[in-house]
């Protein structure tokens, strides 16, 4: 087996690098090392933490709106060759964060509700009470 079919954890300013495409050497790099992630080709393994950190860097360095970072990131997410735990709740999230949530974390805690708990999300975020099937609660629920 190839190096290149072995997973390699990706850190965040590759992947900014990749998307940005600033037409610097470290861009031509980044570009390389995502190449053939689409087509299970290569792959990277990317953690939650790291995804958080690109979106932020997204928002808040290069100012870019929710959506565009959402349709910016969605595409690499959904590649084959991305792996990161619990993937489709990632994607989830992004879709959330480009529709109808304020920031990613918000869109994380309830793409974990709307997958794994029902839709059930405690909550002190009442403009949570918006997204579809969430369904918030900001006192104890009581046998489920």
């Amino acid at each position: 087996m190839s190096d290149r079919a072995e997973p390699i954890a990706i850190d965040a300013n590759v992947i900014l690098r990749h998307l940005v495409g600033d037409g610097g050497r470290l861009a031509e790099v980044a570009a390389s090392i995502m190449e053939g992630l689409d087509c299970g080709e290569g792959s990277v393994t990317c953690d939650p933490v790291t995804l958080a950190e690109v979106v932020w860097a997204l928002g808040s360095f290069y100012e870019l709106p929710n959506r565009e970072i959402s349709e910016g990131l969605l595409p690499l997410v959904q590649a084959p060759g991305f792996i990161m735990p619990n993937k489709q709740r990632y994607i989830l999230a992004l879709r959330l964060l480009a529709e109808v949530v304020g920031s990613y974390g918000d869109a994380c805690a309830c793409a974990l509700a709307l997958l794994e708990c029902e839709g059930r999300l405690y909550s002190f975020d009442r403009k949570l009470s918006s997204v579809p099937g969430i369904r918030r609660s900001e006192q104890l629920l009581r046998g489920g």
